[in-house]
């Protein structure tokens, strides 16, 4: 069975489920992304403000507790200009490279449509390991989609309905 590690860049398709207008079912997402493969680890990057919100904290617990999400929250800091610094993506790619070599899975799957993974995925495929990318249409950047072939890109668009909370 193959084995799938899952790396949420929530930052990212937050902007595409608000878009939509919609709140996902977390839960919901784990499924449908880890089909029948043996899920070894959903991990969820965010950067959030300081201090965090009671709400937030609730939503991480219950993600973590609930689902068995691995939260990697950051602490953004504000920069004068008002735009907010993320350490987000160096995150992301750190763990998704280094659990590679570690062959701690078959198939990295990286939710998010961000062009800065282009390395990554280079260096996952140089690693012989699978990459799996599931984006919004809108926002996957063309040269994250010319790295990959058509069969390990997935669209959330296509699957809103099924995530949705009701």
């Amino acid at each position: 069975m193959e084995r799938i590690t899952v790396f949420i860049d929530n930052s990212n398709i937050f902007q595409g489920f608000r878009k939509y207008n919609i709140k996902v079912d977390y839960e919901k997402l784990k499924n449908v992304i880890t089909r029948d493969r043996e899920l070894q680890a959903i991990h969820l990057y965010e950067g959030v403000v300081y201090p965090m919100s009671p709400e937030k904290k609730k939503w991480y617990n219950q993600l973590s507790e609930k689902s068995g999400y691995v939260i990697n929250a950051s602490f953004d800091k504000i920069a004068l200009s008002g735009a907010i610094e993320k350490k987000v993506d160096i995150q992301i790619a750190i763990d998704v490279v280094s659990l590679g070599y570690e062959n701690a899975y078959d198939r990295a799957v990286l939710v998010s449509g961000d062009g800065d993974f282009v390395p990554i995925v280079k260096k996952l495929k140089e690693l012989d390991k699978d990459v799996e990318l599931w984006a919004f249409r809108y926002s996957l950047a063309n040269a994250l989609k010319e790295e990959l072939s058509q069969e390990n890109i997935f669209y959330v668009d296509d699957i809103l309905n099924t995530i949705k909370m009701y």
